[in-house]
């Protein structure tokens, strides 16, 4: 008589125990414990074993398409209804997993990960409350548009619906703030799906969450990964030849142009002290994208806003022209009633609090490209630089420096 281990869970069918012989089995047999189909049961003290190939599951595939597609770490608690992850993960060594001492935790570290990489962050939580806790990170990937992918482990399949254990509504409880969560129920979803949360999360700046039942994740899956050169391609949002000559146009006839750089700009720093020099513009930021332009820079005025600088909020005030890129900027009452030209991604944040004169839909760095290609060279405005550059001699001096 035999014995078989539970490779998810480890619980052990005795064939004396069960007076059964495991092989006699239903196919549609499960894991008395946690619900893992009979491929994850491996024969314990048989020396066939030592010749035995293991089959690939669907928690190895969707670990290795998360590979392919350049996922270096993913951040987490292991736990009961996710452990086929983490044994995938200890199977190879492409992707390192980050144990975190909380989910929220381990959510944040994802959406960190995302924004200041420009990669995709990746968590992964048990069911229940596990999957609960990751909601307050995974609303700052969300309200950020930091690309992040949740993994949350499920129930088994065969126990939704019966109030087991730790089951919730994933999909419910989720939907408000992802743009994109699916479960997947077959094996056959499993390289499919994760492909689509993938492009969803980055295609539309957002947070995807797939849904996990712990047996799906043990069957068995032969499938080839996709290739992401076949699937996945670089966003570049530009926009028209007709918006760019009205911003040019404006910016030709300022004399006093300020330009106020949000957390968009933090991949576009050359471009923003570019096109500074090239127009005589000062360089505003917020507080967010502090020490992204050089504050040594003799164009720098430093943050706007509340915890900024007296000689930012002086610089904004008597400047003729606002060039805003990359940042939504709600707190109208710090920009004054001037023309202005806003540079998004996102094309909801364009006027959103205040109007503007020339909207310019578009990653930043592209678009700074075309202005500093297109815009005249402007001689500084001795006045403005001089009265500026003394109230920040004189704010510096104030506070020690």
């Amino acid at each position: 008589m035999a014995k078989w281990k539970c490779s998810v869970c480890n619980y052990v069918y005795s064939e004396e125990k069960e007076g059964k012989n495991f092989k006699d089995l239903s196919p549609n047999w499960v894991c008395i414990v946690c619900a893992a189909p009979l491929s994850a049961f491996v024969r314990i003290g048989n020396e066939m074993n030592k010749i035995v190939i293991k089959s690939t599951t669907v928690a190895d595939k969707i670990i290795e398409q998360l590979s392919v597609l350049g996922v270096r770490y993913i951040y987490g608690i292991p736990g009961d209804s996710n452990l086929p992850l983490i044994e995938a993960l200890s199977n190879q060594s492409k992707i390192c997993f980050i144990l975190t001492r909380h989910e929220e935790t381990a959510a944040f570290m994802a959406s960190a990960h995302a924004k200041l990489t420009g990669e995709f962050g990746v968590c992964l939580s048990i069911a229940g409350p596990g999957a609960t806790n990751l909601i307050t990170g995974l609303m700052d990937a969300a309200t950020d548009g930091a690309s992040v992918l949740a993994l949350t482990g499920q129930v088994p399949q065969v126990f939704l619906g019966s109030e087991s254990l730790q089951e919730i509504d994933q999909i419910e409880i989720f939907k408000p703030f992802t743009v994109f969560n699916e479960t997947i129920a077959k094996p056959a979803q499993a390289i499919r799906l994760t492909i689509l949360a993938i492009k969803n999360a980055y295609y539309r700046r957002g947070v995807a969450l797939l849904s996990l039942p712990t047996d799906v994740l043990s069957e068995v899956l032969e499938d080839e990964v996709w290739k992401p050169s076949e699937h996945i391609f670089k966003q570049r949002v530009t926009p028209t030849d007709e918006d760019i000559e009205k911003a040019v146009e404006l910016i030709n006839m300022s004399r006093r142009p300020i330009i106020l750089g949000g957390w968009g700009i933090r991949n576009c720093r050359n471009e923003v002290i570019e096109l500074a020099e090239k127009i005589s513009a000062q360089i505003a930021t917020t507080s967010r994208s502090k020490g992204v332009i050089p504050e040594i820079h003799e164009l720098a005025v430093g943050v706007l806003g509340s915890i900024g600088t007296l000689f930012a909020a002086k610089a904004m005030v008597i400047a003729d022209l606002i060039i805003i890129v990359g940042s939504g900027f709600r707190q109208r009452n710090l920009v004054p009633n001037l023309p202005i030209i806003q540079i998004d991604i996102d094309g909801v944040k364009l006027g959103k609090s205040f109007p503007i004169k020339v909207g310019l839909n578009g990653d930043a760095k592209a678009v700074l490209k075309k202005l500093i290609e297109k815009v005249s060279s402007k001689k500084l405005d001795e006045h403005y630089f001089n009265e500026i550059k003394k109230l920040k001699e004189e704010e510096i001096c104030w506070l020690g420096y």
